[in-house]
């Protein structure tokens, strides 16, 4: 459906199904805000040993036990405590190390989660821009979790990838300068639309907004030089 819209806005983009389709040559790849669209599992520790989380047919969460080993599982781990695992995003992240070891390009991955990897849950739901609960009218929600930075970082840097970051996206775009240009494009405009520029880029950079929750991941071919935004 949403390709289709895109199709009309962008009548000489190609579209492709899968990473693996993309066609070889030098790569920019720019990831917004897609990491955590992606399904994970959910791991937790109960007293009888690890389970992971199911979604039963009447809409409810269902617990089995967990085949061995669990990913990431350390046995001191609290009971309760969960752990999520997006297989996806680490094959993904492979995929893109392994083409930028053999193929010069930049990858960016721009998403929100924690630097390093940590228990805890994180899927949730947006549904007209206020939380709601992720269980109930499926496909009318927006769902989404934490990306495990750490965990994409390694991956791809065992395929072959160099990793800058991640780092906080606040401080990132600073680097490159956002403020400056925001007071470029604010001058000589109307107050308000001076007022609404000045606005978004302090929420996209502010701590308690988005500046700190959101980071940024660079992945690049072993001789592309150091990646703007990542070093002061």
């Amino acid at each position: 459906t949403l390709r289709a819209v895109q199709e009309l806005l962008l009548p000489e983009a190609t579209w492709h199904a899968a990473f693996e389709d993309v066609p070889p040559g030098p790569m920019l790849l720019l990831a917004n805000e897609f990491l955590d669209a992606l399904p994970i599992r959910q791991f937790v520790h109960r007293p009888s040993g690890w389970t992971e989380r199911f979604i039963a047919d009447d809409g409810r969460f269902l617990e089995q036990p967990a085949g061995a080993p669990v990913p990431e599982a350390l046995p001191d781990m609290p009971l309760g405590a969960v752990i999520e695992r997006c297989e996806p995003a680490l094959r993904l992240a492979s995929l893109v190390g392994s083409r930028l070891r053999t193929t010069p390009g930049v990858a960016l991955f721009i998403d929100y989660g924690p630097a390093e990897s940590a228990p805890g849950e994180s899927l949730q739901a947006l549904r007209h821009g206020r939380p709601a609960d992720p269980l109930t009218e499926p496909g009318s929600a927006d769902l989404s979790a934490h990306v495990d930075f750490q965990a994409f970082a390694a991956a791809a840097h065992r395929a072959g990838a160099v990793i800058s970051g991640p780092l906080a996206q606040g401080l990132f775009l600073a680097r490159l300068g956002l403020f400056r240009r925001l007071d470029r494009l604010a001058q000589g405009r109307d107050p308000v639309v001076a007022s609404t520029l000045l606005t978004a880029g302090r929420r996209l950079t502010e701590p308690d907004a988005m500046g700190r929750l959101f980071k940024v991941l660079g992945l690049s071919h072993p001789d592309s030089p150091e990646l703007p935004g990542f070093s002061p």
